[in-house]
């Protein structure tokens, strides 16, 4: 835990970060909490926006890859 506490990079860097990661993995409650602190830095609504933005594209272009890997959505015989 050490690492959230301290990560090596700006607050606002890391809670962007954080909030990329969330919207991802579809966490509202820590989505909230990340918009919030981040807010409270005094992170303009662009800059959040542009970071879910682009958390989406990267999510968008893994999940093509997945699909399109060899033997997607295959079931390994048991």
């Amino acid at each position: 835990m050490n690492v959230i506490g301290r990560p090596g990079i700006e607050k606002a860097d890391f809670e962007l970060m954080s909030l990329a990661v969330s919207a991802i993995n579809g966490c509202g409650l820590c989505i909230d909490s990340h918009e919030r602190v981040l807010k409270e830095a005094g992170v303009s609504n662009e800059v959040i926006q542009h970071a879910v933005r682009i958390a989406s594209v990267m999510h968008a272009v893994a999940t093509v890859f997945d699909a399109e890997s060899p033997g997607a959505g295959v079931k390994a015989a048991a």
